[in-house]
């Protein structure tokens, strides 16, 4: 198996609470992805607002296994009032991301 076979990826959906045409609770989420993933805050950004304004299931590609479950269980214990969704999984064969991370 290759390398691009066995990524591992963080899927993200969240339930976002609006407040006029911004989400309140996601400056959280957009900082853990950073930490965890190694996200710049453009890649971060772009992925949440996917996510919150799009209603997308974001993939985003992880550096290891090991810094996607950390993501998701860091991203598990915010408490924010958006709701996060996010899990720990394999990219498709040949997958390509919009933001991969670094």
């Amino acid at each position: 198996m290759t390398t691009a076979d066995t990524r591992s990826v963080v899927t993200l959906r969240i339930e976002p609470d609006l407040c006029g045409p911004v989400s309140v609770g996601t400056v959280a989420v957009i900082r853990t992805l950073m930490s965890h993933l190694g996200l710049s805050l453009g890649e971060a950004l772009a992925h949440v607002n996917h996510a919150v304004f799009d209603g997308e299931h974001v993939t985003i590609e992880s550096p290891s296994r090991e810094a996607a479950q950390a993501c998701v269980s860091a991203l598990s214990k915010l408490q924010t009032p958006a709701v996060v969704h996010a899990e720990v999984g394999r990219a498709a064969r040949g997958a390509r991301d919009h933001f991969p991370a670094r």
